[in-house]
Parts: C-alpha cells; structure tokens; sequence
C-alpha cells in the first residue's frame, strides 16, 4: 500500500452555472428515485484486455446478476499496481462487495509490468504508458455487452491520482470520477519532494521491491522476468535525478491547467492526509461539478480510518454515481460542496483514535472568513500588533523536527521537543473560543549565512498544562522563496521577504490556549537536511513577519447527514497472520551527545495465507543526521518479500542506501532474489547524483 499516496472546495447552484460547453458529460436529465438497493448477487471472473500493442492487462471483474434479461450496468474502474491477486487480493473483495450489490460491475486492472499483467515495469509513477493504457481499457470497458456505456474512474492514493490524471485525458466513455487522498501537484505534495524538498520514506524501498515481484499467479523466474521486472531502473534514482520542478513534475499534474478536467469529480481527504491542501485549491478553480468531504483522518478510507470519527463514505459514493451514471436523483447534488470537519482544540496524542469536533455542510470558500493576524514580538510573545524591531537568531541544528513526523500525514505527540530547536512566540490565553478553516499564511523577514536554508513555521495550540499541540505547518524550500520552476542560492547575509501558505487545516483554539507560532530551520526525517552549518535571522517588528489564521464566522451550519460504516465483506479464502505497520510498528529515536548524531528507525511487517500460501513482508528503514556535520546524513532503507507455496519458497529484497555530501548524494540501490534457500540472481546501481538546492 502506498503509505501516502491537499486535499486532499462555490456553491451548488454556481457550479452548475459555470459549466463549460465543452464538457464531455453533459448534465443528464435525472429521475427520481431511491438509491440503488444492495439486491445483486454477483460473480468474480478474471480475464484479460489486450492493449493497442498487444499486451495483455490482467484484470478481475466483480458482475451483478442481472435482476431481468438485458439489463445492463454502470462500468466502475480501478487501476493500480499494488497486486490484485496476492497483496491486494483481501481489500478488493471488501470494497467491490458493496458496490456490486447496488448494481455496478466492478473492475480493478493490474498496470502492465506489475502483479498479473503482461509487460514491463513502467519507467515511473503515472507514466505515459499506464494514462494511455487506462483510455484504452476504459473505451473496451464501456463496450462490453452488460455495460450501460458509461464508466467511472476511482481509488485512492494511487488509483486517486491516476482518477485525476486520465480524467485530464478526456476519454470520451468516462463520465466522473472519485478520488481519495490524491493531488493535483506531483513535485510539490507528492512523496519525492516533500514541500519542494527532498524526501525518503518507507514508500521508496517498498514500492521498488514490489515492481520485482514476479508475475502472479505462478511466480515465473524466467529470462523474461529478469528483463522485464528485476533489472527495470530503479524509480528511486530516476525520482533523484528529478530534483527540480518543471515538465517532468507538471505535465500531468492539474494544478496549472483545471480546464483539463470537464467531467463532474468527488473527492476525499483527511486533514491529517498530506494530500489535503488539493481538495480547497480543486473546488476554488474548477468549473465542473464537485462533491467534496475532508475529515479528520490521516491517508485511510473514512469508513475505518484513524483516527476517526468515521461514516459510510461508500453510501455517498453510491449517491455519486447514481446520480452520474444511472441518471437516478439520488439528492446528491442538493448537498453543499464542501463537507468538512472542524476539529476542537484537542490534546496532543500520537495515539489518537477519535478526534473531537463536528461536520458541517458548506461552499468554499467559506462565506465571511475574515483573516486574524500576530505578529512575533520580543520575549516571544505573539501580539495582535506590530512591535518595535528586533532580531531572533537561531543555530541550525538539523536533527530537529521529529515530533513533526515523517510527512505531514500522522497524528503527533506533544511538540515541545521540536519546540525546543524553533523560535517559538505565544499569544496571550484565548478569551472567546474561534475556529479556522483554510490555510494559515506566514511572513518572515530571514537572512542567513549560508546559500540554502529552508524555513519550517508551524502553527500550534498551547493547552492550559504547558502540552503542545501541532495544528499544521509546513516547509519553504528557501531557493524557492521567488519561482519553484527557477531556484536561486541564497546570498548570505541578505534579507529576505517570505510569504507562504501553511498545509490546509481546520482547528478550535479554546478559552485558556495560547496560539504559538513556532520557526525553525530543520525538519528531520521528514526532508533531508541541509548542508551547511549556519545561524539564521529573524526580523521582528512591522507587517514583514506575521502569522494570518482564516477565523470563520461563529454561526450554526447544517451537518452532513452521514451514515455510521457499515461492516465491510470479507473473503473467507484469506487469513491474516499478524502485522505491525507503521505507526504501530517498531519506531526509536536516538539522540548521541558525544558524536552530535540523531538516528531514526522504524520496522514493520505483514503476514497472510491466500489459498494457502503464504506471504510474508517486511521493511526496515534507518535515518541519521549529524548536528555538527548536516552534510553527512543517510537513509537507509530495506523492503522484502517472501512467498511459500507447495515445496517452493521464493523471496527478493530491495536495499535503498543514500548518504550525502555538501555537493552530492550517493545513492546504491541493490536487489536480491533467491528460490528456495538459493540466491539465483543480485543486481546493484550505484550513481553519484548533484544535489539541486538540497
């Protein structure tokens, strides 16, 4: 599963009005009725769609049993490379059973060069194969004998994205699509390049190890397997060797071309989700009509996500499509855009289950936000005024920023030991409780004494016992305080003007919590550090540094009428053994005084049997920065897999190793694949790769 991959919002009746008269799914004239019943039984067939070039996708299909002859069905479409047949093979049947009972035939395709699929590994993430293989199947899909014609694109994370992506391509049979935690701008939110900085995670060494999984169902280590899965380059370094935004980031991202997408969108975030800030920026520019619900979850389905409260997102989904391909006025329409859920000014809690707060119905933005500003004043105090002038300096340690997590996607403990490594500023205690909605900007007044720093602000609650709670942040890669499409060095010693956007967010800061603003230099693991030592400024005094928060009108609003989840279906042909994922598994923070290193680790695993075999995953990944020495940092990640059938046991490992310099990072990725206790094959790239403004 992708552990990730600004969310991930106008009113109705404006919506409609600003539709394009190109769009490809003219608004169709609907008939009222009741929402389609889960009265179908179904079947499960596995078959193959053969490509404009031959190659055949692997594919599962979930079909109704038609209720009366000819009857036919919507067409809901799926595509991923994350495995049908083994490691997706339990969650697809728990999801397709809803949707297939209310009478859509349900299909999910593995991507060429992965899981059941013919071919070779694509050459990236989202590639130009996969967009135009997805329009290829799509067009067949709406010509099968039982369709309706009209299909919907759907999934998330990766299924999310690639929704997105294909929708920009316009295939004439797809007529809407849903999209959960997934964006619209590749470089700067997705995994690579966290906040335009460079970042490893526990996605890069498990997404390269499960591209050299053989081919399902009968695991061929034949010369075509080496060709076309084993000894596919790395994704890692070509993802490294992409440093900067331009083209290669752009080409199929929506952010700079909306127009793109002229087919009615639904989309799902969680405000703990690093995808959320797309969902605000989608329904603010888009002219086609949008259904949107951002909860307080992290990157999980809202029916079992955490922390929760959660709700029946496959009703509102069935509601969705109805509406879109059935031509049934499921009411879906009638609902605000913009489903959101304010959360209340909580403790801090790494272990969260439920987050307190409530849902409203609302457009975007919201009517009468007005915008509250702070201004970082001597002694660290946060006035609602300017103050005379001063200057905060602060040494750069580069272990700093733990607490923050490894993206902006988890729930966070108390935040003052990152605290401790920031310039923070308190306001006074909160008199009249308010709630924000949107995304807190910042201003800094910086200099520094070195060409590249990055600035971190994050925006958190103080509670009345002194605890720190994290409401948002985010990270200026500080060569890109002008363009992210042309980086500039820093010129040490000169003031600069910094003015940015925190990560979408909605909180409650209550009677007796103080807001704090917190600066830093730093955000360890999460991006990797910068390389020179250095002390950084920050000018007080005037508008030049400020925070603004979004306070939304204090009135009733309407909730959405969401339903409890309902308990999801479950094969009875799979067992699972055992897992520890993150954030439940192994995790340890070090910090050495006598060598000024700080490491991170975190382990994990997963075991299951399917028909009776066994499959077996782990990961391990390691992360250490030197105080003294922030050039000499590492990442060190490992990801396998093991499959035991009757009298067979293969498994294959992926080891990720990047150290840096000042000027480089040194990358060695190596792949290792044994039958039966015997190493039949070992693969090694190592690459020396010019570090770009990180």
């Amino acid at each position: 599963m992708k552990i990730r991959k600004n969310l991930f919002f106008s009113s109705s009746l404006i919506v409609f009005l600003a539709l394009p008269p190109l769009m490809s799914c003219q608004t169709p004239a609907k008939i009222k009725a009741e929402l389609s019943a889960p009265v179908y039984d179904f079947t499960i067939e596995n078959n193959w769609l053969a490509m404009k070039d031959g190659t055949r996708v692997s594919v599962t299909i979930f079909k109704p049993t038609p209720g009366a002859p000819g009857e036919k069905f919507p067409v809901l479409f799926e595509f991923l490379p994350y495995r049908k047949d083994d490691s997706g093979y339990g969650g697809t049947y728990s999801q397709y059973a809803y949707f297939v009972r209310r009478g859509y035939i349900m299909v999910r395709a593995d991507i060429r060069g992965t899981g059941s699929s013919e071919g070779a590994v694509p050459d990236r993430e989202y590639s130009e194969q996969e967009l135009d293989d997805a329009c290829d199947i799509i067009d067949q899909l709406s010509k099968r004998p039982d369709s309706n014609g009209r299909v919907g694109m759907w999934g998330k994370s990766w299924g999310g994205f690639n929704s997105i992506q294909v929708a920009m391509r316009q295939p004439p049979a797809l007529k809407a699509i849903l999209a959960t935690e997934a964006t619209d701008d590749l470089f700067h939110d997705d995994v690579h390049h966290m906040d335009g900085a460079f970042h490893c995670d526990q996605f890069m060494p498990s997404m390269d190890n499960t591209n050299i999984y053989p081919q399902s169902p009968n695991y061929p280590l034949d010369e075509a397997y080496f060709r076309d899965r084993f000894n596919h380059y790395p994704w890692f370094l070509t993802y490294t060797k992409s440093q900067l935004d331009g083209e290669f980031w752009r080409k199929n991202s929506l952010r700079w071309q909306y127009d793109k997408i002229r087919i009615p969108c639904y989309l799902i975030g969680g405000l703990l989700d690093g995808y959320r800030d797309s969902i605000p920026r989608m329904l603010e520019n888009m002219k086609v009509p949008i259904r949107a619900a951002l909860g307080p979850y992290k990157h999980d389905w809202p029916d079992n996500g955490v922390p929760g409260p959660n709700y029946e997102w496959r009703h509102e989904a069935v509601r969705w499509w109805d509406y879109w391909l059935k031509d049934q006025d499921s009411g879906v329409m009638s609902d605000a855009p913009l489903a959101l859920f304010i959360r209340e000014g909580h403790g801090p809690d790494a272990g969260l289950e439920t987050t307190p707060g409530h849902w409203i119905s609302e457009t975007w933005p919201i009517p009468g936000t007005s915008w509250q500003s702070y201004f970082p004043s001597e002694y660290r105090e946060l006035k609602n005024e300017p103050a005379k002038q001063t200057i905060e300096s602060l040494r750069y340690v580069p272990s700093y920023g733990v607490q923050t997590g490894l993206w902006w996607g988890e729930p966070t403990g108390d935040m003052r030991p990152d605290d401790a490594g920031s310039l923070v500023f308190d306001s006074q205690t909160v008199e009249s409780s308010f709630e924000i909605a949107g995304f807190p900007r910042v201003r800094l007044r910086v200099s520094a004494d070195a060409p590249l720093a990055h600035w971190v602000a994050r925006l958190e609650d103080v509670q009345p016992d002194g605890s720190v709670s994290l409401v948002t942040g985010k990270l200026l890669n500080g060569s890109q305080r002008n363009s992210r499409l042309k980086p500039e060095a820093l010129v040490p010693g000169e003031i600069y003007d910094l003015d940015f956007e925190m990560h979408f967010t909605t909180w409650t800061f209550k009677p007796g919590h103080r807001v704090r603003l917190a600066v830093s230099n730093s955000l360890f693991p999460m991006t990797w550090p910068t390389p020179y030592p250095m002390t950084p400024k920050l000018y007080l005094g005037g508008d030049d540094t400020r925070l603004e928060l979004p306070v939304i009108p204090n009135v009733q609003r309407k909730a959405p009428a969401f339903r409890a989840p309902e308990p999801r279906e479950r094969r009875t042909d799979i067992r699972h053994l055992g897992s520890a994922p993150w954030p439940q598994g192994f995790y340890e923070w070090k910090r050495d005084l006598w060598t000024t290193k700080t490491s991170v680790e975190w382990k994990g695993y997963g075991d299951s049997e399917i028909k009776g075999s066994r499959y077996h995953s782990w990961e391990r990944n390691y992360y250490e920065t030197n105080d003294q020495k922030p050039a000499e940092s590492r990442f060190s990640g490992e990801a396998g897999h093991r499959i035991e059938t009757e009298g067979r046991t293969i498994e294959f490992k992926t080891t990720l190793e990047v150290q840096s310099d000042a000027q480089n990072f040194f990358v060695t990725v190596t792949r290792y694949i044994s039958e039966n206790g015997k190493l039949l094959r070992q693969r090694e790239w190592k690459e020396t790769i010019l570090r770009m403004f990180n």
